[in-house]
């Protein structure tokens, strides 16, 4: 996902910095780029001078040892919000994940404010990410958009895909419009296309931020050979033995 952002907002602003663990390829005209990790607070402070807004879509992206996800997700996020804090940015937008409601049954449908049921360790930890950004608008007044990221697919592979598939294209249209909407404090958004089975009532936070979603899943379904519907949203995410490796 972060590589098609980069490149659909590849001119669309003056300045971009890149934080990321390796170096990359070439660079487009309006980049610079940091290699550090996101356990490394002093580094993302410094890398943050002059930023006014941070998308933060690193850590781990899937189950793993709460090892893992304690240092990827847990850690790394507070040291992207501490580091936004004592840098002076304006507005973090943080990825969280349709797995913070992943035991909710399929059939049930959710918005905003329905409560959390995370369906794993890395679910849990979204939800951490998630009140952190609310402590530190609440605390410190920085504007903060999260938001809970479906299943980003170049096009839908099963019932599950149908209700939560974000394209690439919506993806971008998203991302931009968390970071340039106005009028932001905490705003906590489901992320998907405007597909027509989906699982969630995203009304009111697309209208916040003017996102208006242009792919459905269901023009894919023809294509979808497996039509059972899962029992809940987390898929297999909420087996007691899952352990990662199957998105």
């Amino acid at each position: 996902m972060a590589v098609v952002i980069r490149e659909g907002l590849a001119s669309r602003y003056d300045q971009v910095v890149l934080y990321q663990r390796t170096a990359t390829g070439e660079l487009h005209p309006n980049e610079t780029i940091v290699v550090g990790d996101l356990t490394d607070l002093g580094a993302l402070v410094a890398a943050a001078q002059g930023v006014d807004v941070i998308v933060h879509l690193g850590g781990k992206a899937d189950e793993s040892d709460f090892a893992e996800i304690l240092s990827s997700n847990i850690v790394g996020s507070y040291n992207v919000f501490e580091a936004a804090r004592r840098a002076g940015v304006r507005r973090v937008v943080y990825a969280s994940s349709n797995h913070v409601v992943g035991f909710y049954p399929a059939a049930e449908t959710v918005n905003e404010d329905t409560p959390v049921r995370p369906d794993s360790y890395y679910g849990a930890s979204k939800v951490f990410g998630e009140a952190l950004g609310r402590l530190y608008h609440d605390k410190w007044g920085m504007e903060v958009v999260a938001l809970r990221i479906g299943i980003f697919r170049q096009r839908p592979a099963d019932r599950r895909q149908l209700a939560l598939w974000l394209s690439p294209q919506d993806s971008v249209e998203l991302i931009a419009r968390s970071i340039e909407a106005d009028g932001i404090g905490y705003l906590l958004a489901y992320g998907s296309s405007a597909n027509r089975d989906s699982w969630w009532d995203s009304t009111r936070s697309w209208e916040a931020l003017g996102y208006h979603p242009n792919d459905d899943a269901a023009d894919y379904q023809s294509d979808i050979e497996e039509v059972t519907e899962p029992e809940r949203y987390g898929g297999v995410f909420t087996a007691a033995d899952y352990q990662g490796g199957v998105w």
